[in-house]
C-alpha cells in the first residue's frame, strides 16, 4: 500500500518546515507573521509557567502512569520539542507516556483573566500522533482515537483547559500525557509548552456538529445547524445568543436572537435552522453576549447541495489551441533527462536518485526518484509541490516508485527561475505566453515523460497528487496527459478562479492590477482562465480522489467542487468538516488505500 505522507521508511521529517506545508501568497504570509508578532508580545506579558526543559518518559502504557504520587525518578529524561525517535528510541511507534513536575505559582491567581475564569489554559502544541492529557490524576483533554479504532491527529495544536479546583498552588503539580504513535516520528513536538491563564473564549466554547459528519448536508432541505455551548468555568452565565447566516462571499441572509443560560460546567445546546436558495456553502455566525462584558464570536461554514454546485465555463475561443502549442513547443524541447544516484540516500526498500530535465523554454527543473529494489515493474506515483513547497524524498517502503517533482522555482529546480520573492501566480500574468503556470504545468508533462520512458515503470500505472498548489498541478497535469491514470488532489489551488476571487481577498492581486493602468480584473481574469483547471476539468479520464476541508480559506471548499463537478469519470471526495487549509491526517490513510486500489485493478 502507497504512503504518501512525509514519512521517512514511515518517517516524518520533523527538523524543518513540513513538505505538506506549503508557502500561501506574500500577503497572507505578511498578515500570519503580523499574527504571530502579536501572539509573543501577548505571551510575554501575560503570567506563565514554561513547561518546557526536562519530563520523564516511559515506553508503554500503563493507566497507574497517570497518577501523581507516581516514582518516577527511574523514567528516562527527555525533551519536547522534538521526537522521541531522535532521543533514543530510534523506529520506535506504540504506546508511551510523558510525565513532568513543576510548581504553579501563587501570582499566576492575580491574572485579570483568572480572576474571570478562574481556570488555566494548558498549552502542549502539537502531539504525534494521539494524546490523553492528566493533570494531577485528572483528564483534561486528548485528540485523536488510540487503538483498536486509530485515527492519528498529529497537526491539531493541544489546548486544554485547567479547572481552579485541580491546581496545587505553591506545590507540586504533575502532569501526565499517554501517547500513542502509529508510524513515523512521536511524540511531544510542541517546542514550548506552557500554562497560563484561560479567557473566557478558552472556556466558553461552541461545538459545532455540522452536516451528517463531513460538514455538508446534501438533502434539498433546511440546514438545521446544531452547536453546543460549554461553560467550563465555575460560574453560571446568561446573555443573548445572536446567530447569523452569510454566503461565502460575506453577503448576510439572515439574523436571529435567542437567550440562553449556561450553567456552571455544563453543555447546553443550541440549534439555528435555515432555508439555502442554492447550492453553495455558508457561514453560520454565533454571537453570545455579554459575557462579563465581553462578546464571543464563533464562526463556521457548511456546505449545502455541494454536488449541485454550477460554475460557468470561462474558456476562450483558442483554449485548445494554446495548448495544442504548449505542448508542442513542450515536445520540440531536447529533454536532457540525467540521471544521478544519490547512495546515501538510499532506504532499505528503494534506491534514490537526483533526476534532471528541460522543460518548456529550456528551463532545468529536478526531482527525487525512488525506485524499488525489488527489480519488479512497478508503478509510480508523481508528487507535486505546493506554493514554495520544496519535495524531497518520501522514505516510503510502499511497493511503488515515487518521483518527487519541483516544477520551476521550487526546491532544487532553482538554476533558472528563482524561487524568491515567492509571487508565483502574478508573474507573467499580463500575457498567457510566459505567464508563470504555462511554464509550471509544461514541467509536470515533462516529468510524466520521463517516467513514461522508464523500462522499469508500468506505463499503464502513473498517478498524481499534491497539496494546494499542488492540487491544482495535479488535476492540470491529468487534463493535459491522458497518461495520468489516477489523479488525487488535495485542498486544490488553481480552481475557478471567477469564484475565488469572489470568496476570498487577496491584496497582493489587487496592488498587482492597480500597478498598471492598462490592468483591469477583466483582463487579468481572462489570462487565468487558460490555467483554471475548472476549464480542464472535462478532459481528465482518469480516477480521481478530492480532499478538502470545509474551513478553507485559502482554497474555498466551493471552488473545489466547481472543478468536482465538471468531472465526467470515477470520482470521490472527502470533506473535513473541522479543517482550514490544510491536508488531514486521516485523509492519509484513505488517500493510500485509495491509490493502492487503483493501482491494483487490471489496466485498460
Amino acid at each position: 500500500m502507497p504512503d504518501t505522507s512525509q514519512k521517512a521508511g514511515g518517517r516524518r521529517n520533523a527538523q524543518s518546515r513540513r513538505e505538506d506545508q506549503p508557502m500561501y501568497p506574500a500577503t497572507l504570509k505578511v498578515a500570519v507573521i503580523h499574527w504571530v508578532m502579536l501572539c509573543a508580545v501577548a505571551s510575554t506579558v501575560a503570567q506563565t509557567v514554561d513547561l518546557s526543559g526536562e519530563w520523564r518518559f516511559k515506553k508503554g502504557d500503563d493507566a497507574s502512569w497517570r497518577q501523581p504520587d507516581l516514582v518516577d525518578t527511574d523514567w528516562q529524561p527527555i525533551s519536547t520539542g522534538s521526537p522521541w525517535e531522535q532521543q533514543g528510541h530510534p523506529d520506535y511507534d506504540g504506546f508511551a507516556w510523558y510525565r513532568r513536575r513543576f510548581t504553579v505559582p501563587t501570582a499566576l491567581r492575580d491574572a485579570e483573566a483568572f480572576a474571570l475564569t478562574q481556570s488555566l489554559l494548558l498549552s502542549l502544541g502539537r502531539v504525534d500522533d494521539v494524546d490523553e492529557t492528566w493533570f494531577n490524576g485528572q483528564r483534561v483533554g486528548g485528540h485523536g482515537t488510540f487503538p483498536p479504532n486509530y485515527a492519528g491527529d498529529w497537526q491539531a495544536h493541544r489546548s486544554y483547559v485547567v479547572p481552579n479546583a485541580l491546581v496545587r498552588w505553591g506545590e507540586a503539580n504533575v502532569l501526565a500525557v499517554r501517547v500513542y504513535d502509529g508510524s513515523g516520528m512521536g511524540g511531544l513536538l510542541g517546542r514550548r509548552p506552557l500554562l497560563r491563564a484561560a479567557t473566557w473564549r478558552e472556556v466558553v466554547r461552541l461545538e459545532w456538529e455540522p452536516g451528517l459528519g463531513d460538514g455538508l448536508f446534501t438533502a434539498p432541505r433546511p440546514i438545521a445547524f446544531q452547536a453546543t455551548l460549554h461553560n467550563d468555568s465555575p460560574r453560571a452565565l446568561s446573555g443573548d445568543l445572536h446567530w447569523s447566516v452569510e454566503d461565502d462571499e460575506g453577503k448576510e441572509l439572515s439574523r436571529s436572537t435567542v437567550a440562553v443560560a449556561l450553567p456552571a460546567g455544563r453543555a447546553t445546546p443550541a440549534v439555528h435552522s435555515f432555508q439555502p436558495s442554492s447550492p453553495g456553502f455558508y457561514k453560520f455566525v454565533a454571537t453570545l453576549e455579554p459575557v462579563d462584558g465581553t462578546k464571543l464570536l464563533f464562526s463556521k461554514f457548511t456546505g449545502y447541495l455541494p454536488e449541485s454546485i454550477e460554475a460557468p465555463l470561462t474558456r476562450e475561443p483558442d483554449f485548445d489551441a494554446f495548448w495544442k502549442e504548449t505542448l508542442a513547443t513542450l515536445a520540440a524541447v531536447d529533454p536532457q533527462f540525467a540521471v544521478e544516484r544519490k547512495i546515501d540516500r538510499d532506504s532499505a526498500t528503494h534506491e534514490v536518485y537526483e533526476i534532471a530535465m528541460r522543460s518548456l523554454g529550456g528551463v532545468r527543473v529536478r526531482g527525487w526518484y525512488e525506485k524499488p529494489k525489488t527489480g519488479n515493474r512497478s508503478p509510480v506515483l508523481l508528487r507535486v509541490p505546493g506554493y514554495g513547497q520544496n519535495m524531497r524524498p518520501t522514505g516510503s517502503d510502499a511497493p511503488i516508485a515515487f518521483f518527487s517533482f519541483n516544477v520551476r522555482g521550487h526546491g532544487n529546480s532553482q538554476q533558472d527561475v528563482s524561487g524568491l520573492p515567492a509571487d508565483y501566480w502574478i508573474r507573467g500574468l499580463d500575457d498567457k505566453r510566459g505567464y508563470y503556470y504555462q511554464g509550471a504545468y509544461a514541467d509536470c508533462v515533462r516529468a510524466v515523460d520521463f517516467l513514461a520512458g522508464r523500462s522499469e515503470l508500468d506505463p499503464q500505472r502513473i498517478g498524481v497528487t499534491g497539496g494546494s498548489q499542488g492540487g491544482g498541478l495535479s488535476l492540470a497535469t491529468a487534463a493535459l496527459d491522458p497518461r495520468i491514470s489516477l489523479c488525487a488532489p488535495n485542498i486544490p489551488f488553481l480552481c475557478d478562479w471567477v469564484k475565488y476571487f469572489k470568496a476570498s481577498h487577496w491584496p497582493e492581486m489587487d496592488k498587482w492590477i492597480e500597478a498598471r493602468p492598462e490592468r483591469t480584473w477583466e483582463t487579468t481574469l481572462k489570462t487565468m482562465s487558460y490555467f483554471d483547471t475548472l476549464n480542464m476539468a472535462d478532459r481528465i479520464r482518469c480516477p480521481v480522489l478530492f480532499s478538502l476541508g470545509v474551513q478553507d480559506p485559502v482554497c474555498p471548499p466551493s471552488t473545489v467542487f466547481s472543478v468536482y463537478n465538471r468531472l465526467g469519470g470515477r470520482k470521490e471526495f472527502r470533506a473535513y468538516p473541522n479543517d482550514a487549509h490544510r491536508v488531514n491526517g486521516a485523509h492519509r490513510a484513505v488517500l493510500n488505500a485509495w491509490i493502492g486500489r487503483e493501482f491494483s485493478r487490471p489496466a485498460k
